[in-house]
């Protein structure tokens, strides 16, 4: 595998988390309009679009929810192919790997985490790709 395959391997995990953490805004936006309770008070009987609405927002939230589920599904398998490739790779490598693709940690969090300079932990991460690409 190459450096750039191996590169789009690990961040296809982290889009994914960013992607499933967007659904569950979402499902919980669309949650929020069907709990919401309006009431208009009025002596005039007449129809209202209420239901109408209150159906679509049901709708939209199953669809959410289900594309939740497919997103959560692809995720888990992502995890537990990059995390058994992960596991092969040697320490210190292994540690970064985990730390930046499976935690999603930013490079100065990880600078901080293993007290390195901000250049020196970029070039870890670099050659930890690297060993990954070769397994």
């Amino acid at each position: 595998m190459k450096e750039a395959e191996a590169r789009k391997e690990l961040y296809s995990f982290l889009h994914s988390k960013k992607l499933e953490e967007r659904k569950l805004e979402q499902i919980e936006q669309t949650k929020c309009k069907l709990t919401k309770i309006t009431s208009v008070l009025s002596d005039m009987p007449k129809g209202s679009s209420n239901d109408d609405k209150m159906a679509e927002n049901i709708a939209r939230l199953l669809d959410l929810v289900s594309e939740h589920i497919k997103i959560m599904e692809e995720e888990e398998n992502n995890l537990i192919k990059i995390t058994n490739k992960i596991n092969m790779v040697e320490q210190p490598y292994k540690n970064i790997l985990e730390l930046r693709f499976v935690n999603g940690l930013k490079i100065e969090e990880i600078s901080v985490e293993l007290n390195k300079e901000y250049r020196y932990t970029r070039k870890l991460i670099r050659k930890s790709i690297i060993k990954y690409a070769d397994l």
